[in-house]
């Protein structure tokens, strides 16, 4: 029941925001428009660089189930990172992990609570990185406009201090009665993990610090394609932001979400809504016709591999 109101929950925003969408282009058709694909070849670019992206993620989840004895091949942890990403568009809550749990469960009797264990291992390495890189950006829009954004920054700062405190002392605590703040102990916990290991946990470091730059620079050809430049320093900030997004998605691909912390975020910037709007909608539609080609074929190939094993 209470994953049905999850579920229910998750459809109600994604409504909310789609209502919104409609209603913010409706009033604004003309500012809509004036706006052009003045560089419409660079999708092309933008969804190379979203394949390539899955790369570092795959190698996320490879060196996390190391410590646990789990060693995947190469083709199999690109493919499940990919039938994630997918099963996270078509479904809420990020059902692509629970795709991947399941596959894992079946085919190496890897628990799920390792599973989850491990996930929230790589997400104290993930959110670390994308703090440090937060607050570069915040710098370098800082250095180039002599404008600071206060709230990012104090956002950023907390968590920096809050995972490096992590990282530094290890330590474990109990869960409490609110699911959301469970979400954030079980991530400080399954730090334990990996924090003995410290190749994993460089090879970690280096993976997110690569899957968040590939995203800057996917943001800034999306500004580009409708003829928007905006800073390195600003595309970098931006994605930073987005991969906070991970701990509020509850629906399809955060869907909406994502989009709306874009928006949200580029405001601060002095971009308008007509302008990260339209780069945002952009990188959705690469995802979408990526994942939607991809998916479908590795979820064969891998559900076809492992049906030959058994």
């Amino acid at each position: 029941m209470k994953h049905l109101y999850k579920k229910i929950l998750g459809l109600i925003i994604l409504l909310v925001l789609i209502a919104w969408l409609i209603n913010y282009s409706l009033n604004n058709y003309e500012s809509f428009k004036n706006i052009s694909f003045i560089n419409p070849w660079l999708l092309i670019i933008i969804a190379i660089i979203f394949v390539t992206a899955y790369i570092p993620g795959s190698l996320i989840n490879y060196y996390s189930f190391l410590p646990l004895g789990l060693r995947l091949k190469p083709f199999e942890s690109y493919g499940l990172a990919i039938i994630t990403g997918f099963y996270n568009l078509i479904t809420p809550f990020r059902g692509g992990m629970a795709a991947r749990a399941v596959y894992l469960k079946k085919k190496y009797n890897f628990t799920y609570a390792n599973f989850l264990a491990t996930l929230a291992a790589s997400y104290v390495l993930i959110f670390f990185i994308a703090a440090i890189l937060g607050l570069f950006g915040i710098l370098s829009i800082y250095l180039h406009t002599g404008v600071i954004n206060w709230l990012f920054g104090i956002l950023f700062s907390g968590l920096f201090l809050v995972l490096l405190f992590v990282i530094a002392f290890s330590p474990k605590l109990p869960t409490t009665r609110y699911n959301w703040l469970n979400r954030f102990i079980e991530v400080i916990n399954g730090w334990n993990i990996i924090s003995k290991n410290k190749k994993i946990i460089l090879a970690i470091s280096i993976m997110s610090l690569l899957q968040i730059i590939l995203g800057a620079i996917s943001l800034f050809l999306q500004f580009k394609v409708f003829g928007t430049t905006i800073s390195y320093g600003a595309a970098i900030f931006l994605a930073s932001m987005g991969y906070l997004s991970l701990l509020i998605s509850i629906t399809p691909a955060g869907l909406g979400i994502n989009e709306a912390i874009l928006v949200f975020s580029a405001s601060t910037l002095g971009i308008t809504t007509v302008q990260s709007l339209s780069a945002a909608l952009a990188g959705r539609f690469v995802s979408l016709v990526v994942l939607f080609i991809l998916g479908p074929i590795f979820s064969y190939f891998l559900m076809k591999k492992r049906i030959n094993e058994n």
